[in-house]
This record gives C-alpha cells, sequence and structure tokens, in this order.
C-alpha cells in the first residue's frame, strides 16, 4: 500500500502557483509577439500587392511591344470597363485600338487582363493623369507627358505604404524609404500623402 501512495504523489500536476505562473510568462510573449506579427503581415500584404500591379505594369508594356498597339491599364471596378477612381476595386489592361484611353466594348477592344481589388483597408492611388490610365506604345514607353507614381497605402498612412516611380520609358521603379519608413521621391523628398 506504500508503494501506490508513493505513486499519486508523483502523479499529482501542476500547483496553482506555477500554473499561474506560466500563464504570466504566456501573456508577456504574447503581448510583445502580436504586434511584430501584425506588422510582419502588413508589410506582406503591402509588398504582395505592389507586386501584383508591378507585374499587370510589366504586361502591359511587354504587350505593347508584342502587339506593336497602344495597351492601356485602368482602373475598373467592373473588370471590363474604365471605371472607377484608383486601382482599389481592381483594374484591366486591354489593347486600345482608337487611342481614346478607355475601353469601348462595341469597338472589340481585347481584354487582355483583368486585376482584381486589393485588400480591404488599403489605397491603391495614382499622382495625376496615372490615375485614371497608364497607356503604353508599341515602343514599350508610356504616352503621358510626365513622369508619374502610384502609391499603395495601409489607412492612409505613409509609413505604412509603397510607391513605385513610373518612368515615362516604360520602366518601374520601386521607391526608397526615409528613417521612418515612408517612401521617398527620386528627389529624396518624403510622400507626402496617399491620394492623389
Amino acid at each position: 500500500m506504500k508503494q501506490t501512495t508513493l505513486k499519486n504523489r508523483f502523479l499529482a500536476g501542476f500547483t496553482i502557483i506555477e500554473l499561474m505562473l506560466t500563464i504570466a510568462v504566456a501573456a508577456v510573449i504574447l503581448t510583445l509577439g502580436v504586434p511584430s506579427f501584425q506588422d510582419l503581415m502588413e508589410r506582406n500584404q503591402l509588398t504582395s500587392n505592389i507586386n501584383r500591379f508591378i507585374s499587370s505594369l510589366a504586361l502591359a508594356r511587354s504587350e505593347s511591344i508584342k502587339r506593336n498597339q497602344r495597351v492601356v491599364v485602368c482602373p475598373s471596378s467592373d473588370g471590363t470597363s474604365c471605371s472607377g477612381t484608383g486601382y482599389d476595386n481592381g483594374w484591366i489592361i486591354f489593347v486600345d485600338t482608337n487611342n481614346n484611353g478607355s475601353r469601348d466594348t462595341s469597338d472589340d477592344e481585347e481584354l487582355i487582363w483583368q486585376g482584381e481589388s486589393i485588400a480591404a483597408g488599403m489605397t491603391l492611388r495614382g499622382t495625376g493623369l496615372y490615375n485614371s490610365s497608364i497607356p503604353y506604345i508599341p515602343s514599350g514607353r508610356i504616352s503621358l507627358p510626365l513622369n508619374g507614381s502610384v502609391r499603395l497605402c495601409i489607412d492612409n498612412d505613409t509609413s505604412r505604404a509603397k510607391m513605385i516611380t513610373l518612368i515615362r520609358s516604360g520602366r518601374v521603379h520601386l521607391a526608397n524609404y526615409n528613417s521612418q519608413g515612408i517612401p521617398l521621391f527620386n528627389d529624396g523628398n518624403n510622400m507626402p500623402d496617399c491620394a492623389t
């Protein structure tokens, strides 16, 4: 009988003090880890969405060269026509046979690709004329008069943003950042806001 009592004594489990100490340590670890994990998730969302848009621009440029025709990227909330303000709700790439910058379904302008909307809480906007369309001509150049940029932000926060610069040659550059994590223009100035 003494052996059974001794055996039960070793199977007792945690004391209340040990359990409370374990919970306190877990709470401290979670408090430190959750904000870092959320920041990592946001950065991954930004990178994923801006890369998707950059890939669309590269596709439009290569299609304009390959087809020897004008190809346009424009915002589209319905996936068939140029509609919407900014690229948040999606965009389309199409052959602009009549060179008007807008997809005319009656003219049979071929839809090359349809981009889906970006994650909720994010905005994807171009500056000036780049917010309504980005037209590539057969040489692969952008047919707008000035260089421009497209900005991707979370909750309109410039420190939680990515920016690409579009050069008239058709090339796209991802912006560098200052010490606060705000994207910089080529001249070294901070991106002022997330809107156009």
